[in-house]
């Protein structure tokens, strides 16, 4: 009995994490960005792992770059100096604060090469082979039907492209007594035991990932081939 009273409580808290969910509490992240900003922040390693994560796309001028999870855009400048004004960034959030803060940055730097899209990344249909390198930032993580859009991006990749994900996970061995702390510091329940890496594995058929910030971030990289 205790084993399914226990097996319930966990259906349920799953089931509790939805895009609703998502929606109202980047809704309010969206309408404050110095709060979202803090919030997903890396702290005094936050520029560093942002570039090593653009670095690791090896984006060429021309390039086609989609950004999932884009947020209000605090990846489109680095991913602009990278493919330049003949390449095209992609971005891509469920939430409609988000995007609008997004357009908000693009008219003020006169990008004429994004372009924005306010949809569930699960359910984003983007033509097969289309896009040289896909980058995600903290937004796997915080998607509920993760798989799925794993799978969107192997198919909207080109062969050879590169997906470069930057999220969080439970502190590495020896640490682990600090994962208690993560229930204060992170808000989404879906860094619970969300194994990212391995369903990159999966789905590319390979996955290299390194661990920062004693093993509770980690950059990892699959390639289409």
């Amino acid at each position: 009995m205790f084993f399914l009273a226990k097996k319930k409580q966990k259906k349920q808290r799953a089931q509790s994490y939805s895009l609703q969910t998502v929606k109202e509490v980047y809704s309010y992240w969206g309408k404050s960005p110095l709060v979202y900003r803090l919030s997903s922040s890396f702290f005094i390693f936050d520029n560093y792992l942002r570039k090593k994560a653009v670095e690791a796309l090896e984006l060429k001028k021309g390039d086609v770059v989609l950004d999932l999870g884009c947020g209000p855009g605090i990846m489109l400048k680095k991913l602009q100096e990278k493919v330049g004004p003949e390449g095209k960034i992609i971005g891509v959030d469920y939430v409609d604060e988000m995007i609008t803060q997004c357009k908000k940055l693009v008219a003020r730097k006169k990008w004429e090469n994004v372009e924005l899209i306010r949809q569930d990344a699960a359910k984003l249909k983007l033509k097969p082979g289309s896009v040289d390198a896909i980058i995600s930032i903290i937004g796997l993580s915080a998607m509920p039907e993760h798989k799925k859009a794993l799978r969107g991006c192997y198919s909207a990749l080109k062969r050879g492209g590169r997906l470069v994900v930057l999220d969080g996970k439970d502190f590495g061995k020896g640490f682990a007594f600090l994962n208690p702390l993560l229930k204060v510091l992170r808000w989404s329940k879906s860094y619970e035991r969300k194994d990212i890496i391995g369903e990159m594995k999966k789905i590319f058929g390979n996955a290299q990932s390194r661990e920062y910030l004693l093993g509770s971030t980690f950059i990892a990289v699959s390639a289409k081939r």
